[in-house]
């Protein structure tokens, strides 16, 4: 197994250098950096994995990067919808198959095995790879090198990859860099700062979140109370679930604001790793 610092440093022989763009505060500077050549080297392209969840800022920042790409020659930005979330979580309900499972809570166990990361986020940044490099079903991955938005203040989250020639990358912590500083960048260019980068109906927001979405009371808090009631409804089930810690419907709830995430990290791309 490579040492984290190699793991930080990269690997200089890979076909291709991606931008795993999970769309919150680190990876979309490491795109915005990477595109300016500041202080990072440019990147080959860049691959969103769209579970089609996301925060509908989230939505509106991709709008704003694309445009920003096109009139600032950026590194191209692969979108990659080829699942969603959503539509598949209320199939799966409906119809009584089986459901990749989100980490809803429930009062015995606590909280339900995540298996979404890895359908909903790994795997369609894979397949995108795998495009780039015009490899045909069940061909090796050519050498790459998968840039993963963790800076220095979430260092723990570190990990090698454990796919067949690739290499994770971690240029803000090659380059010391922490969230804070990546805030900085944002704001000493003018640029729109992201908000965290999750599914609107990710079970580990705090009671903060779900206040702030509930209050606004738009299609992301709407969204989310129907998957809440949703997962309550296959009878295949053990046990109740719920998205929010208390188990409990998430429109009947008074959230307060002094709950943190169970989950502090962003999304990015790879919700965690």
């Amino acid at each position: 197994m490579k040492s984290g610092w190699k793991a930080a440093q990269g690997n200089e022989d890979a076909d291709l250098k991606i931008i795993s763009l999970g769309m919150g505060v680190q990876s979309t500077a490491v795109y915005l950096m990477s595109s300016m050549e500041y202080k990072l080297p440019r990147a080959d392209y860049a691959v969103f994995a769209d579970p089609q969840a996301e925060h509908p800022k989230t939505y509106k920042l991709l709008e704003w990067l694309l445009d920003w790409k096109k009139k600032n020659n950026g590194i191209e930005i692969i979108v990659n919808k080829e699942e969603n979330l959503y539509t598949d979580i209320k199939s799966a309900y409906k119809n009584n198959t089986r459901v990749v499972s989100i980490p809803a809570h429930t009062h015995k166990n606590g909280i339900v095995r995540r298996q979404c990361t890895e359908t909903y986020k790994i795997n369609p940044v894979i397949k995108s790879v795998r495009k780039l490099h015009g490899l045909k079903p069940r061909k090796r991955m050519k050498p790459t090198e998968l840039w993963l938005g963790i800076s220095t203040d979430e260092i723990q989250r570190m990990k090698e990859c454990w796919k067949y020639n690739i290499d994770y990358f971690y240029p803000l912590i090659y380059h010391n860099m922490s969230r804070a500083d990546c805030m900085n960048f944002f704001r000493e260019n003018n640029f729109p700062i992201p908000v965290k980068s999750s599914c609107v109906f990710c079970p580990f927001h705090s009671d903060k979140f779900w206040r702030s979405l509930k209050i606004e009371n738009g299609s992301a808090w709407k969204m989310s109370v129907e998957i809440d009631k949703i997962i309550r409804q296959h009878p295949k089930m053990k046990q109740r679930q719920y998205l929010s810690r208390h188990c409990k419907p998430l429109d009947q709830i008074d959230f307060q604001e002094n709950q943190t995430d169970l989950f502090v990290e962003e999304c990015e791309g790879y919700c965690g790793l």
